[in-house]
Order: C-alpha cells, then sequence, then structure tokens
C-alpha cells in the first residue's frame, strides 16, 4: 500500500508535478486506532497497577505501626545506657527479701542447734554461757550476715548484669526495627513497575489512535502542495491566484 508524503498537482494542467510516498507493510488495522486486545490489556494494567498501589500503601502503613512498636518497646531502654539496672522494683525487692529470709532461717537453725549442744554439753544446767559456747554463737552469726550480704551482692551484680544485656538487645532491635520496611520497598517497587507498563501501554494505545494523522498530514500536504504551485504559477500570468481571471480558451 502506498502512503503518500507530498504530491503536488498543478492546478492549470492537472499534471503531478511531484509525488512522495512510501510502500507500507504493516497492520492496516494500526490505521484505525488501537486494537482491542491492546484496549484490553491497558485496562487490566490499569486495574494492576491500582490494586499493587493500594496493597503497597496498607503494607506501608502496618510497617510503619510495627516500626513504631518497636522504637516504644526499645528506645527507653536505649536513651537510659548501658549502666542500669535489669529488674523491676518488685523483682528487686523479692528477690533480697528472699535473700534475707532464707539467710534468716539458716541463722536461726544454726543457732538453735548451738545451744542444744552446749546444753547437752553442760548437763542443761548451766545457767550463765561460757566462753566457748559464746564464741559458736558469734561464729553463726557472722557467718549469716556474711551469706545474706553475699546473697544480696549477688542479687545486685546480676541486675545491673541484666540492665546491660537489656541495653544490648534493644540497641540491637533499634538497629534492625527499619527493615520492617523492607515489605514496603518492595510492594511500592511491585506497584511502580506495575504504572510503568500500564503507562507503556497506554503510550502505544495513543500513538496507534494518532496514527491516522500522518496519512491525513501528507494527504493534506500534498492538496495543500498543488494548490500553492498552481495558484503561484496562475499568480504569474496575472489571471488570479485560483484562475479566476483567465479568458476562456478559444479553439
Amino acid at each position: 500500500m502506498k502512503i503518500t508524503l507530498r504530491k503536488t498537482i498543478s492546478m492549470v494542467t492537472g499534471e503531478v508535478l511531484e509525488h512522495v510516498w512510501y510502500e507500507y507493510e504493516g497492520a492496516v488495522d494500526r490505521l484505525c486506532g488501537a486494537s482491542d486486545e491492546q484496549k484490553s490489556i491497558e485496562k487490566k494494567q490499569a486495574s494492576w497497577f491500582d490494586t499493587a498501589t493500594l496493597q503497597a500503601q496498607q503494607i506501608f502503613g502496618n510497617s510503619s505501626a510495627a516500626f513504631q512498636d518497636l522504637m516504644n518497646t526499645f528506645a527507653p531502654t536505649v536513651a537510659a545506657g548501658p549502666s542500669q539496672k535489669g529488674f523491676s522494683a518488685p523483682e528487686e525487692a523479692a528477690l533480697k527479701s528472699k535473700a534475707i529470709t532464707e539467710s534468716g532461717e539458716a541463722y536461726r537453725d544454726a543457732s538453735t542447734a548451738v545451744k542444744e549442744a552446749n546444753a547437752a554439753a553442760g548437763g542443761g544446767n548451766m545457767a550463765l554461757p561460757g566462753g566457748a559456747e559464746i564464741g559458736r554463737n558469734i561464729q553463726v552469726a557472722n557467718a549469716a550476715a556474711k551469706n545474706t550480704a553475699n546473697e544480696l551482692n549477688q542479687i545486685e551484680q546480676a541486675n545491673w548484669a541484666t540492665g546491660r544485656e537489656n541495653y544490648n538487645r534493644a540497641a540491637a532491635g533499634l538497629a534492625e526495627a527499619p527493615n520492617v520496611f523492607n515489605p514496603a520497598t518492595g510492594a511500592g517497587g511491585v506497584a511502580t513497575n506495575a504504572g510503568g507498563e500500564a503507562a507503556k501501554t497506554a503510550d502505544s494505545i495513543t500513538q496507534a489512535n494518532n496514527s491516522w494523522v500522518s496519512a491525513v498530514t501528507g494527504a493534506l500536504g500534498g492538496i495543500v502542495g498543488g494548490v500553492a504551485t498552481g495558484g503561484i504559477k496562475n499568480l504569474g500570468e496575472g489571471v488570479g491566484f485560483f484562475g479566476q481571471n483567465r479568458p476562456p480558451a478559444t479553439g
């Protein structure tokens, strides 16, 4: 099929003065606009773009909520620094109370045993404790006090150690917190790609719908060129642009 780009015709003689064209072997239906298949694909791509965008927004919202939860959980611990206690006040009080109580019970049992041993050694008739008995009682009391101090010291050390561990875990948690946005980033990429493909198809449809313009423009260019060439010649002969003053031809 010949596609005319430019055609010049003399308005005086009707002679074709110039004809520029090319042979077109492509699909003819493109000259009438986009195909139904193109339009169907474009609708599906546009629909998928809308769906992907909505999903990306929802995932981003969920990721933002999760990120805020992590910040609320870890930020106070990190702000307190590594030198902090790890036990809550009730937990610390309970541990210390237990240590004191158990040490007191151990001292009571040991003291009772010493008294019973002393009574047995003296026949149960000793009115006042002797030096040996006093010494044994002091040893028991000192041992109990030392044990209580050790227990409380261990609780205190464990408290600070737990605080440092809490800080390290919280710092690691904050460092990993931005990763909750990875799904949102991936979903955003899918939506962006979907939009790009939909835009490409829409552009193809626009080009197909406007493909007739080139042909019409070429044809109009030929007509205008013919009119202009003939009209200029007529003006040169003094008979008007369209030859309206030309005298009738005589036999």
